[in-house]
Formats: C-alpha cells, structure tokens, sequence
C-alpha cells in the first residue's frame, strides 16, 4: 500500500507514514493508560471490596495487555507463549509462594494450556 504511494507522490506518503505513527504512538499511550485506569479499578475494587470493579479491573488488565502487544508489533499468541513460558518460570521460582500453599500456577497452566 505505502510503496503504491511513493511511487505515486513520494511527499504525499510520506506524510501518511508519518500519521500513521502518529496515530499509533497515540494508541499506545492510550493503551497505557487504560493499563493504569485498570490497575486503579482493582485497588478501588479491593479498598471497596468491589467484586464487580476487581472483576472489571482484571478484564481490563488481560484485554488491554493483548491490544498493546499487538501495538507493539507482537502476535497475541506469541504474547500467550510467553505468557506461559513465565508462568512455568514462577512456578518453579515459587517466591511468593502460590504454588506450595495453593497449586495456583498449576491451576492456572493447566486452565490455559489443558493437556488432553
């Protein structure tokens, strides 16, 4: 599409490959502020004892965190492998000790990566 019009009107395009990263370091800081709006809703939410604000709050973590790798150039299922890949690294590093209290990276690994 760019190369089309650069051959067509190299000043044109370049204009609109400079709005295009405009725009998209726009969105990224808007993603970045979702990020910390929904940090913000879960301390609201537990400060409140909130089920629904935590609830929403962690939603939006999850959601906005997909929408800003794919900002970033990343796919989300790379994002989910690495995801998984740290969950693994915790698991084992176990420092906060969810593992050895509650199986909670287990639980957590086998729920998004089921082996059947």
């Amino acid at each position: 599409m760019y190369l089309e019009e650069i051959q067509l009107e190299e000043g044109a395009a370049l204009e609109n490959i400079e709005v295009d990263v405009v725009k998209g370091l726009r969105a990224i800081d808007e993603l970045k502020v979702n990020l910390i709006q929904a940090q913000w809703l879960i301390q609201h939410g537990t400060l409140s004892g909130s089920e629904t604000e935590m609830l929403q709050g962690l939603a939006d973590l999850v959601g906005m965190s997909y929408l800003m790798a794919r900002r970033l150039g990343f796919d989300f299922s790379r994002l989910d492998r690495v995801l998984l890949q740290r969950l693994e690294s915790l698991k084992n590093t176990d420092e906060m000790n969810l593992e050895k209290q509650w199986g909670d990276f287990s639980l957590l690994l086998s729920y998004l990566a089921p082996e059947d």
